[in-house]
């Protein structure tokens, strides 16, 4: 039987981030998924911010970057327009995702796709091959859950994720040059938002919406469409289509015996925003470290010092004031970042 140092369940940004800096001090580690390709399909509106290239300059390529943007400008319903500063890129998430991969293999680390996870117990990490349905095992010290919002690792190692956001999204021909994010407030999207981020001549045109304010998300999309068709953004063509969920609780309890969770799995993603990349590398990062310094301890308690206090004021936010969307010019204010409300009221 192999044995492996740390299994890792996930290949996405947390997942191959974990896996590179383990495999650069020499750790033995599998990483395991069930997808065909790294980095498909792609279920984000794939913005990261500058600081992200500042740290980790190794893992953008200039076909990883799609666009740099500047600003987040903001459409409330009310009429009122925000700009807010937000330096950094939109990606080509797939190129992005399988370089981190490409480089962790390059330092060592060993990759199983179309491979599912069935389960973790006294070092044994139980797999089943997708293809041919062949069930096996290897032995690990550790198991990582990079395994995404419903993360298999999360429910069976202890608490998971209990509160999700719905997104849909598709990526369509622009009209025009776009150089900033755009973020749209209305009655239509309830809980969350809408967004055109520019790709190029192209951009993904998305909705996120609270499932339990009762909005079909597909039609909350139909009605997004054709409110940016008719501003003339975008062409009325679609290219390609996707959509996922955006865990909404906050950070999980991360360290559970010889389990660690990292990125969507440990509840990293921004449960107003959405957003979870940088999130998710940065969350990689540290755990590898711990790993490495054979204190998982320390993993937990710099990740709640980083972002357990943001996440749980963003969590906080959304069950105080988003169980509702019939007074958004009071809402949104107080659950929306580039508003000075967010930061003076809890």
């Amino acid at each position: 039987m192999t044995k492996y140092h740390v299994v890792i369940v996930g290949g996405g940004p947390a997942g191959s981030t974990c896996a590179y800096t383990l495999a650069k001090q020499g750790v033995s580690v599998l990483v395991v998924d069930f997808k065909r390709a790294i980095g498909l399909p792609v279920q984000c509106a794939e913005f990261v911010p500058v600081q992200l290239y500042s740290q980790f300059k190794e893992f953008f390529t200039d076909g990883s970057i799609a666009q740099r943007v500047e600003n987040m400008l903001h459409f409330t319903p009310w009429g009122e327009e925000v700009s807010m500063w937000s330096e950094g890129f939109v990606l080509n998430r797939e190129v992005f995702d399988l370089n981190i991969a490409k480089l962790a293999q390059a330092k060592g680390a060993e990759y199983m796709l179309r491979t599912r996870f069935l389960g973790f117990e006294d070092e044994k990490v139980w797999l089943e091959n997708i293809e041919d349905r062949r069930k096996f095992c290897v032995e690990a010290d550790m198991l990582v859950g990079a395994d995404g919002p419903r993360s298999k690792v999360a429910k069976l190692t202890g608490k998971a994720t209990e509160y999700f956001l719905t997104t849909a999204q598709v990526t369509m021909p622009l009209r025009k040059g776009l150089s900033d994010l755009l973020i749209y407030f209305r009655d239509y999207i309830p809980g969350g938002y809408g967004w055109v981020f520019p790709k190029g001549g192209v951009a993904n045109v998305g909705i996120g919406v609270d499932p339990i304010l009762g909005m079909n998300p597909m039609e909350s999309l139909r009605r997004f469409i054709d409110e940016v068709c008719a501003e003339g953004m975008v062409e009325g063509r679609i290219i390609k289509r996707t959509g996922g969920w955006i865990p909404a609780d906050g950070l999980l309890p991360l360290v559970r015996g010889k389990v660690a969770l990292i990125g969507d799995a440990g509840g990293f993603c921004h449960p107003i925003t959405g957003g979870g990349i940088a999130n998710a590398v940065l969350s990689g990062s540290m755990l590898a470290r711990a790993i490495v310094l054979s204190s998982l301890e320390e993993f937990e308690e710099e990740a709640w010092d980083t972002f357990g206090e943001s996440l749980s004021r963003a969590a906080n936010k959304r069950k105080k004031y988003m169980r509702s969307w019939n007074n958004l010019r009071e809402i949104i204010p107080k659950t929306w970042i580039a508003f000075e409300e967010y930061w003076r009221i809890i």
